[in-house]
């Protein structure tokens, strides 16, 4: 198998349990959160870099307008997302959060074929067109929050084109956005520290412990899906993405107790079909072009 597709099922599949940590975090709010996922995010580069500093990877990131606006752009759109979910999940709405993330695989669908001329083959159109059916149900029968599941959609659907399009290196790419990120983080947490609400200082060894490993868990399933990203279609990485939100979906109903109805068993029964049968015609498609190398060789 092609490695861009084991680095998307590894990023989504860390994406789809990281709630657990986050929850592990929830006597810090959100904003705070966010703070500690961009300051530890650098600092973790910072010691990666430390090793060899990449000073032409680092350059190749800014050397044309394209990129910095590129860049720029992507901060803005891994910003929103973060925050957006970190809410989510310390406000008891993973449920709507794994609704999002159903979505983004159709944003990204969109995306690769209207913007990037990709093509679906005929069960790929298949499995689109039955988690279609399933999002239409759980957005036209008042389930969940429609707000948090279209931002989280939109804003990394956006992330993944325009990554795939700039082509800058995965790690320094990610040291740019979050050192973007940080100016309006910084001062937003020295406001907050200012008015005595900056709690980290305050809390237990552990939960200060957790905190410092947001870098971590932040940079390791997106180092993953940056560097899948380039090597698959994106068409392919939205599809894979549905492996996230339904380990969410296990989290929040099994786990977390949130509740689910027999609307939700109706429209997750369609998007739950389409995913086998994307799946299936990966593995074939796969199997086939595997077959073709070795008669061709």
């Amino acid at each position: 198998m092609n490695k861009g597709y084991i680095q998307g099922i590894f990023a989504f599949s860390f994406w789809g349990v990281v709630a657990i940590y986050w929850k592990e975090l929830s006597s810090i709010d959100s904003y705070e959160l966010l703070g500690h996922r961009i300051i530890w995010g650098i600092l973790t580069l910072l010691i990666i870099f430390s090793f060899k500093w990449p000073t032409q990877k680092l350059k190749s990131c800014l050397d044309t307008k394209a990129k910095r606006i590129g860049l720029l752009s992507t901060s803005i759109l891994i910003f929103v997302n973060w925050f957006v979910f970190v809410w989510a999940v310390g406000n008891g709405h993973v449920l709507e959060a794994s609704i999002g993330y159903f979505i983004n695989p159709l944003v990204n669908v969109a995306l690769g074929v209207f913007i990037l001329k990709e093509q679906l083959r005929a069960k790929q159109k298949v499995a689109v067109f039955l988690a279609t059916i399933g999002l239409i149900i759980l957005l036209t029968n008042g389930v969940g929050r429609p707000e948090i599941s279209i931002v989280l959609a939109s804003s990394f659907g956006l992330y993944g084109l325009i990554r795939k399009k700039i082509g800058i290196p995965s790690l320094e790419g990610l040291f740019f956005e979050m050192c973007f990120c940080l100016i309006p983080v910084g001062l937003l947490l020295l406001y907050r520290f200012n008015l005595g609400r900056v709690v980290f200082f305050d809390i237990g060894h552990y939960e200060k412990f957790m905190a410092m490993l947001a870098g971590i868990v932040t940079l390791t399933p997106l180092l993953a899906f940056n560097m899948a990203v380039k090597k698959i279609p994106l068409t392919s990485i939205g599809l894979l993405q549905y492996i996230a939100p339904s380990l969410q979906f296990i989290l929040a109903v099994f786990f977390y107790g949130e509740n689910f109805s027999q609307t939700h068993l109706f429209a997750f029964f369609f998007i739950w079909i389409a995913l086998i049968i994307y799946t299936t015609d990966l593995l074939q498609f796969n199997s086939r072009n595997k077959r073709g190398e070795l008669i061709e060789t």
